[in-house]
């Protein structure tokens, strides 16, 4: 009971300072973490890595309201995204254009739902912004564009982002990211 009581004091504690940890170079900025997001984010990459079996889970931890309300736009991409992996990984066509299509809907709504506040609202040090037209754009521009016609938007968020001030300050291993996708899109174009 002690244990549990004094963890509990460590997460109130850790949620206390963590919104006052932002970056001194973007004192506006607010950095958030949400352990439950972390997790649900590393249960998606493994999923998308291949391990079909943590797409559920992932599906479950990115349905869970956000810690904080502003991470919704952002738990709405993923699990859009997750949605549209669980329609890669079903094997009944009508299965695969079900989820997939409920996928690019939610994520649709996460798109609509960004507002200027998710620009200084940092998760991992990066925008959620940023993070949200990302998870995006990678899912739109990975679906077969002959059948979901959304490689042409996915082509529009990667170039916004490409061209939005927030990319400097964004950590290494987002702009990796931005890149690898990229370079699957060409490579997926020739």
């Amino acid at each position: 009971m002690q244990v549990l009581a004094s963890r509990t004091r460590l997460v109130l504690l850790a949620l206390f300072l963590i919104p006052f940890a932002g970056f001194a170079s973007q004192a506006t900025a607010q950095a958030v973490s949400d352990v439950a997001f972390e997790t649900a984010l590393t249960q998606f990459n493994r999923a998308r890595q291949g391990d079909a079996g943590q797409l559920d889970s992932a599906i479950a931890g990115f349905q869970a309201a956000p810690g904080n309300p502003a991470l919704q736009p952002l738990y709405t991409a993923y699990l859009g995204s997750a949605h549209a992996l669980k329609g890669k990984a079903a094997w009944l066509p009508w299965n695969k254009l079900k989820f997939t299509e409920q996928g690019l809907d939610q994520i649709d709504q996460a798109l609509a739902a960004l507002r200027p506040e998710h620009d200084r609202l940092l998760v991992q040090g990066t925008p959620a912004s940023l993070l949200t037209r990302l998870a995006a754009a990678a899912t739109f521009v990975a679906l077969p564009d002959g059948i979901f016609h959304r490689r042409a938007a996915g082509k529009a968020l990667l170039s916004e982002i490409r061209r939005s001030p927030l990319l400097a300050s964004a950590p290494a291993g987002f702009r990796a990211e931005l890149g690898a996708i990229e370079a699957r899109l060409q490579e997926a174009e020739k």
